[in-house]
């Protein structure tokens, strides 16, 4: 459908209270799908791509040898290549043989949106490549779930939970999936219900899941009227923060590099066309410094519920019981709040993300004892107020406990 578009490191301790900014936020995956082309597979490029935030940079190429070219020059940047090649299909055994000694390999890239009875062949391939290769990501990324009625003829399958189920049968460590909600029309209404199916899914498999935030103003595909915006702080940090609250363990951006404009007039990713930085390459950049900050927080949580207040989309549910350790939480603002509960360490906290892209939302919250702390989203802790103001997409954290 789209150009589009680890795991995981093994999850390291780390206090979380209130050290935890020690963790190296590394660990957490932030890839750019469609990320530094072949034809400029080159050390300013990767420099460039490194100096964005990106850690791992995913793409198709037309050989072998032209990805460990790419993991070559990557590691000299500290960041990895989630690749794709023919010799992957034609000659696993020699692909994976000559990846997995490349420090700059992250795993191999399968397919972008596959339907069902395509995933059960890109299973038999992974299982191929790891007969020589078990310790590299194996990635397929999935479609999203826009409504009920094109499930079948689109995916193979008759509803999307069954889809979700044939990906996690793979050797795939993780599901991906990416869901673009913001559009000229407003937030797709679909897109949490998408989230609580993902997150249902990841809980019955023990996967965790990748999400996307879009990078790339588009046209919608078979909407002429509707559009993909120019993306704003808000945006970028709405799709991020919700996708953490969700329990998302790798934040991926569609995309870095501009693909061809095709049949979508795709324009404005992080890098144009001409390969120089547009204005969305510094709005990235400081999503990512932001990603990275809060990043030891959520990576290898476990997020124990997900609820909304003020609106409730489709397929969610309203925060009724009261948080540990707080007497009162309520939030103004005309869409409300997505209220996650995680555990970390032995730690309890509280994320609540606006879920309005353009306006800012009042949050006022009444601890029942002294124990609650406001983090900041350094990972700072600081006496708690009872009032704030949380701008567009933004995120305000707590520990509970």
């Amino acid at each position: 459908m789209r150009m589009h578009k680890h795991l995981l490191a093994l999850l390291l301790a780390v206090t979380c209270h209130p050290s935890i900014v020690a963790k190296p936020a590394h660990d957490m995956p932030i890839i750019a799908f469609f990320g530094v082309p072949d034809w400029r597979t080159a050390d300013e490029h990767f420099q460039t791509f490194s100096e964005c935030g990106f850690t791992v940079s995913q793409y198709p190429y037309p050989s072998l040898d032209l990805l460990v070219k790419a993991c070559r020059i990557a590691d000299k940047y500290n960041v990895k290549v989630l690749g794709r090649c023919p010799e992957m299909v034609s000659s696993p055994t020699k692909a994976a043989n000559t990846l997995k000694q490349e420090k700059g390999f992250f795993g191999y890239f399968m397919q972008d949106e596959p339907t069902a009875p395509e995933i059960a062949l890109r299973k038999q391939e992974i299982d191929r490549l790891r007969r020589t290769d078990t310790t590299h990501v194996f990635y397929i990324n999935l479609f999203p779930y826009y409504h009920a009625s094109w499930i079948e003829p689109s995916l193979k399958v008759k509803t999307y939970p069954e889809y979700l189920k044939a990906a996690s049968a793979t050797n795939c460590g993780q599901l991906s999936f990416d869901h673009y909600p913001v559009t000229t029309a407003g937030i797709r209404p679909t897109w949490y219900h998408n989230l609580e199916m993902i997150r249902r899914e990841c809980l019955s498999s023990r996967k965790p899941f990748w999400g996307f935030v879009l990078s790339v103003p588009h046209e919608v595909p078979f909407t002429p009227d509707t559009y993909y915006p120019q993306p704003t702080m808000g945006s970028l940090r709405l799709q991020v923060y919700v996708n953490l609250a969700y329990g998302a363990q790798a934040i991926q951006y569609f995309t870095y590099w501009t693909p061809t404009p095709k049949n979508y007039n795709y324009h404005d990713a992080p890098i144009g066309l001409d390969g120089r930085k547009t204005k969305t390459y510094w709005l990235v950049q400081q999503m990512n410094r932001e990603l990275k900050a809060v990043a030891p927080l959520f990576y290898g949580a476990r997020v124990r519920s997900v609820h909304h207040l003020g609106t409730i989309p489709e397929g969610t549910t309203r925060l009724t019981t009261m948080p540990a350790n707080l007497r009162a939480l309520k939030v103004v603002g005309r869409q409300g709040a997505v209220v996650a509960q995680l555990e970390k360490d032995g730690h309890r906290y509280l994320a609540i993300v606006n879920k309005s892209h353009e306006q800012p939302l009042t949050v006022r919250i009444r601890p029942a004892n002294a124990t609650p702390r406001h983090l900041t989203k350094q990972l700072q802790e600081e006496k708690m107020k009872t009032s704030y103001s949380v701008e567009a997409g933004d995120l305000l954290l707590f520990r509970l406990t």
